[in-house]
């Protein structure tokens, strides 16, 4: 056998297509080129457009080892930052109605983080794709900012006996958007339209469903004037729920 042969032996991808070749192949077993010399390139990178067809099932981690052995390429430093950034979302639901994803819990957050800082922390030069990295990272950090989603009319109830419980009721009712999200999954997916005091969720949302159950489409006066009656009982549950419950996620994360 010829010293050219051997060489061929020791050879790991094809010139041609970039598929990794097993040793002593003769044929390239994707484009069916012949193994010779010529087409044949000893530890070689992969050509970007081959990238897909030789990606195992955790692309991610085969392109963070092709892009540690190749530092000099940038494409594939910007293939990893593209996977990094859909995968980002890969755990949100995605709403039927307009195609948008939401995040529903601290976990996603945490991950979308990750992920997306990995793929900042890469070199590559493409502008539209830092923006859109940039772009969903502050949708991330969006899903911790809180919100008031219920009805107004208790804050004025309260106020009017004395304005500090009306700001406490504020407080402690505003929900981080991972948890509105997830309020309105459950409403999606159940087909039921929540009433003012459901949308508050955690036990604010089990009497106004019950109320809601018992009574039909009254049912909105009676756990308004239920949770006034026991505001701070339900204040304590809600700054729990909304504050205290989301912090021990934040830590177990």
């Amino acid at each position: 056998m010829s010293s050219a042969t051997s060489g061929i032996n020791a050879a790991t991808y094809c010139a041609g297509c970039g598929t990794s070749l097993e040793p002593g192949a003769r044929f390239c077993p994707k484009c069916g080129a012949a193994i010779n010399a010529a087409n044949v390139q000893a530890n070689a990178p992969l050509p970007s457009a081959a990238i897909s067809a030789t990606l195992p099932t955790d692309e991610i981690a085969e392109l963070e080892r092709i892009a540690s052995e190749h530092p000099e390429d940038e494409s594939y430093q910007k293939l990893l930052a593209v996977q990094l950034h859909d995968d980002a979302m890969k755990d949100w639901w995605k709403d039927p109605k307009d195609g948008q994803y939401l995040c529903t819990s601290f976990q996603q957050i945490q991950h979308a983080r990750t992920q997306l800082n990995r793929a900042a922390s890469l070199r590559f030069h493409d502008p539209q794709l830092r923006a859109d990295i940039e772009k969903l990272r502050k949708l991330t950090d969006s899903m911790e900012q809180r919100q008031y989603t219920g009805n107004w009319l208790q804050i004025v109830i309260l106020a009017i006996f004395y304005i500090f419980p009306g700001v406490i009721w504020w407080y402690v009712n505003r929900r981080p958007a991972f948890l509105i999200n997830r309020d309105y999954v459950r409403e999606i997916q159940t087909g039921k339209h929540p009433g003012a005091g459901a949308k508050m969720g955690g036990a604010m949302e089990k009497v106004s469903n019950f109320f809601d159950s018992v009574t039909g489409g009254w049912g909105w006066i009676f756990s308004l004037v239920f949770m006034v009656v026991f505001s701070p009982v339900f204040m304590i549950l809600a700054y729990k729920q909304n504050y205290l419950d989301v912090k021990r996620d934040f830590e177990l994360s």
